[in-house]
This record gives C-alpha cells, structure tokens and sequence, in this order.
C-alpha cells in the first residue's frame, strides 16, 4: 500500500528485508531420498528438515574454525590438518583442559550461562552434605 504526497509515491511501511540464505552444504532432498531409496522408509519433514539444519550448521562452524586455523598460522589455505583439528573440536567428545572448557563455556549465551552457573551452584550445595 502506498500513500501520494505532493507528486511522490511512499510506501507506508518498509519493504520487508530478507534474511540471508544459509548455505546448504547438504540438502533437503538428498536425505529424503536416502530414507527412502536406501532405509526403505518414510520420514517426517520436520525430523529431515532438523537434521539438514543441524548439519548444515555443524559444517559451517567447522569451516569457520579451520578458517580460523589457518589464518592464526598466517596461511590462506586451510589444509586438511586445520579440518581435522575443528572437526575435532566441533564435533569429537574429549576432555578438554579447564582453559579450553571455559572457552567453549563463553561461547554460550548469557541466559545459558546463568543456567549453567545456577546447575553448578545445585551441583555443590547437593554433594557438599
């Protein structure tokens, strides 16, 4: 809808600006298809839209961090050493000294941290008995 004033044409709300598009380093269609050609079964679209979503942000994240490699090493290439080390950071389960537990804690959100101090709170109060 637009309003006329004095020989020019305003739009009465701003155009709605669009999010950018994630990348989709793995598609919808592509495990869709695997359910069903290779599983042999259905799936719910939530349940294959979730995945996607999960994994197409794991790898971006894991991209990110081997960017991040490379670049503290002053290299504009990330090798195959920089993926192994962020996937491995991203994605492996392993104990993780108290520096690198509390830099991963910082990535949280503030609300997240508060849990987390509350849990560690309970956590004490409840073992020190």
């Amino acid at each position: 809808m637009a309003l006329a004033i004095g020989g020019q044409t305003m739009a009465l709300w701003p155009r709605r600006q669009e999010m950018p598009k994630k990348t989709e380093f793995v598609r919808y269609n592509t495990i869709k298809d695997y359910v069903k050609n290779i599983q042999k079964m259905r799936s719910n679209e939530a349940a294959v839209n979730n995945l996607t979503e999960r994994f197409n942000s794991l790898i971006e994240t894991v991209i990110i961090r081997a960017a991040a490699l490379a670049k503290d090493n002053k290299r504009n290439t990330i090798l195959a050493e920089d993926m192994k080390e962020a996937l491995e950071k991203t994605v492996d389960k392993k104990h993780l000294t108290w520096e690198e537990l509390l830099q991963e804690v910082l990535l949280q959100t503030p609300i997240d941290l508060g849990n987390l101090s509350k849990g560690i709170t309970k956590y004490i109060e409840e073992h020190q008995k």
